[in-house]
């Protein structure tokens, strides 16, 4: 799964995603968010026709048809039942989008111990997701989204069975491209590429806790 992620892109990543994306409306500058945790606001690329921007959007997807907002945040879908769930098919043919991130969290299924998995260097990576709107009956409006999981890479495993589903560069295009619709050839983008290089540390269990939203967070400790 992907439970907590780090979204802390400053002013050079934010103009670097801009180019390499092709987005034609961003921020100068995004919140910085070591510890993202279910329901807080994240920043991510959408696409309408052929304009691509940043939008801001709950992390917990609410689908437009739901009658209230789902008491358990539907933080995380899964790749293998995306296409057979009305929750989420509609979304992932039609409302697909990029979660930049500078890594995310996994505990290690034996102790509990926090790892932050990022690509090696300090390039971003970008996390697969789906988004919709819904609209409250007092008129309000949640934008959301939820981000694609699949089974974990032979690196991951050790931590944990589920990891984000992360994109090669090579298939942004497709997947910002709304107007791609065929299922199948969708479909084929649910696997993690073996190219995407991952390092991981041990990190504070401090993280355990989203109150904790601080450099420190982002930190190797000795283990």
């Amino acid at each position: 799964m992907c439970g907590r992620f780090a979204q802390v892109i400053k002013y050079q990543d934010l103009k670097k995603m801009t180019e390499e994306l092709k987005i034609k409306e961003s921020s100068e500058q995004l919140e910085l968010n070591y510890n993202v945790a279910p329901t807080n606001i994240v920043a991510a690329v959408v696409a309408k026709d052929d304009w691509r921007y940043m939008g801001f959007f709950r992390w917990g997807l609410i689908p437009s048809w739901s009658k209230k907002i789902p008491e358990q945040a539907l933080i995380n879908v899964r790749s293998e039942s995306i296409l057979e769930k009305p929750s989420f098919k509609t979304s992932f043919l039609r409302r697909r989008c990029l979660i930049p991130a500078n890594g995310f969290y996994e505990w290690r299924k034996t102790d509990k111990q926090p790892f932050f998995i990022k690509a090696k260097g300090d390039n971003l990576l970008y996390l697969a997701g789906i988004y919709d709107a819904w609209y409250g009956p007092d008129g309000s409006y949640i934008p959301s989204l939820g981000i694609i999981t699949t089974s974990a890479n032979d690196f991951i495993q050790p931590l944990h069975e589920r990891m984000p589903l992360l994109l090669n560069p090579s298939l942004y295009d497709t997947w910002l491209n709304p107007a791609a619709q065929n299922p199948q050839e969708l479909q084929l983008l649910l696997t993690v590429p073996s190219e995407i290089e991952l390092e991981m540390y041990p990190v504070s269990r401090r993280v355990n806790k989203p109150e904790n939203n601080d450099a420190d967070c982002l930190k190797p400790i000795a283990h």
